[in-house]
């Protein structure tokens, strides 16, 4: 049997799609989705996930947050919540690398940026990766949208105030539906479950990204 590539003392005997090679359990658990960029396929990521519904939130205080939203609130914004996580969807699509941190951080900018507006001086807070500034762009003018007043619509125009209550739940959803590993895409695959959308096919590189 073959040696880890990853470790290079234990045998492998877990078929990695990431690498496209056989690496050993410990590996596996241990680098899965911190060094390893796992697709959202892989067997083994799937039983995690699966192990880890069962756990506790890992932000408690995430947990608290959640429960001051309520069904009518989510029912009050649900066209603007469809289109923003839409949105998400359509910018991953695009953008195989998106991760589940990259959306909330984007969550966190756009809110930023929506408290520079409500206090008169605005100021975009922009993200520094590309990859994250290409979904803030995606996002803002999504909410951009539904801020316009327009007399002749069925709905009123977003107020300031209510975007920044939106983004706040946003963020909340995403974290509560991630995990703590910095390449999880656990929140991602739950929209794509949510909305019946394909996540992307993520080519194996043979190597393990940084």
């Amino acid at each position: 049997m073959a040696i880890c590539p990853l470790c290079s003392h234990r045998q492998g005997k877990r078929y990695c799609p990431a690498v496209a090679e056989q690496i050993c359990a410990v590996c596996c658990g241990t680098k899965r989705e911190i060094e390893i960029d796992c697709p959202s396929s892989c067997s083994y990521l799937k039983a995690s996930r699966t192990y880890e519904l069962e756990k506790p939130i890992p932000y408690p205080q995430v947990a608290d947050k959640v429960h001051n939203y309520d069904e009518r609130f989510i029912q009050r914004y649900q066209q603007i919540l469809d289109a923003v996580t839409g949105s998400v969807l359509e910018e991953r699509l695009t953008s195989a690398w998106l991760v589940d941190n990259d959306v909330i951080e984007v969550f966190k900018s756009l809110n930023a940026t929506m408290k520079t507006l409500s206090s008169g001086i605005y100021y975009e807070s922009l993200p520094e990766t590309p990859v994250r500034l290409s979904l803030f762009r995606r996002l803002k003018s999504v909410l951009d949208e539904f801020m316009k007043p327009d007399p002749g619509a069925a709905r009123n125009a977003l107020k300031v105030t209510e975007a920044i209550e939106v983004l706040d739940f946003l963020a909340l959803v995403a974290q509560a539906n991630s995990s703590v590993r910095p390449k999880s895409r656990r929140y991602l695959d739950w929209l794509a479950d949510r909305f019946g959308v394909l996540p992307p096919a993520v080519q194996s590189s043979g190597i393990i990204l940084p």
